[in-house]
């Protein structure tokens, strides 16, 4: 009995200490792999989004070169850990390893928007980490639990971005002091592209672009107020890259609508609706042939469309519409 515990309890600890550092090799190459697909990652995002500003494909590229080079580096650092499961074979598979991190990272980029807070940070870590578990301990059962555990990733991915798209749309509105927020008026204006509202403590705004080649230029302008204010009063507009206030003519359309402009010269409309005044100015329709009061005729029925379609966002539509708050809090670093 002496005898087999002196020969057992040296291999008991040796296979204990194997196992420690297989599952440290786990954590270290998963952390890595995390931490090298990140610029990869957020130039390949950029890239896919840029439509006709040459400059800032430009950039996105360089960000996916140069993201790829300091990722060789960082993964280098891993490469202890892995010759002990792939001696022979260990810089092609952390090669391939960094390749699965960046393509599982951009699948969840597609379900789940990056933000800086811990929950998207842990979330993010975790299909690298599901990687290493089958790069280092190469067995049947740990393949198909990373493969589950991937799985189980892209499915959570779902509600935690409904539950940050709730946190974000209350962390905005409480940091803006925005009194209601049915003020968050969604408009679409075809071809074009909101940005970020803006607020000055009376008004809420949102100015749309254009791509005019390899820029953006202001083609239209959204405003809302709360309460009923004068519909006849000074309209913002789009003017490429500046805005301008005018005072156009002003008809009451329907109850609660009004037409800014004239037969041939149309500014846009103005709707009081669930107590909020919205003004709506520009928008760009495709043109073929039309005479210029036919013309205008067409961009007064669009105009006329797409305010009467206005509703308050939802936290979905506020995701990507919600300006920056200036000072984080602890429920936006922790959930966001």
């Amino acid at each position: 009995m002496t005898e087999y515990t002196s020969e057992t309890a040296p291999r008991a600890e040796s296979a204990l200490r194997w196992g420690h550092a297989r599952w440290g090799g786990v954590l270290g190459l998963g952390l890595t792999g995390a931490v090298a697909s990140v610029l990869p990652v957020i130039g390949v995002n950029t890239w896919s989004g840029v439509s006709d500003d040459g400059i800032l494909l430009l950039v996105s590229r360089a960000v996916v070169v140069v993201g790829l080079l300091v990722a060789v580096p960082v993964m280098l650092l891993v490469l202890h850990e892995v010759r002990r499961s792939w001696p022979r074979y260990a810089k092609t598979v952390l090669a391939c390893v960094l390749l699965a991190d960046i393509g599982a990272m951009l699948l969840l980029t597609v379900v789940l928007p990056f933000r800086w807070g811990l929950l998207s940070c842990l979330m993010y870590c975790l299909p690298a980490l599901f990687v290493a578990c089958a790069t280092i301990l190469r067995s049947r059962a740990s393949v198909q639990a990373a493969v589950a555990g991937l799985l189980l990733v892209y499915t959570l991915a779902i509600p935690v971005r409904e539950l940050q798209q709730h946190v974000a749309a209350k962390e905005w509105l409480r940091a803006t002091g925005i009194p209601s927020r049915a003020m968050a008026q969604v408009v679409t204006l075809p071809g074009m592209t909101q940005e970020p509202y803006t607020w000055d403590g009376k008004t809420l705004t949102a100015m749309f672009d254009l791509p005019m080649g390899p820029s953006q230029a202001w083609m239209g302008a959204e405003r809302a107020t709360l309460g009923y204010v004068d519909p006849c009063g000074p309209l913002l507009e789009g003017a490429g890259d500046a805005s301008e206030t005018e005072s156009p003519p002003c008809v009451q359309d329907r109850p609660g609508l009004w037409f800014r402009g004239t037969s041939d010269d149309v500014v846009g409309y103005v709707l009081q609706r669930d107590g909020v005044t919205i003004s709506l100015t520009g928008g760009v329709w495709p043109r073929a042939g039309e005479s210029d009061v036919e013309y205008a005729a067409k961009r007064r029925a669009g105009l006329r469309r797409v305010i009467l379609a206005a509703h308050p966002a939802t936290d979905a539509e506020l995701w990507s519409r919600e300006g920056s708050t200036k000072e984080p809090t602890l429920v936006g670093l922790l959930l966001l």
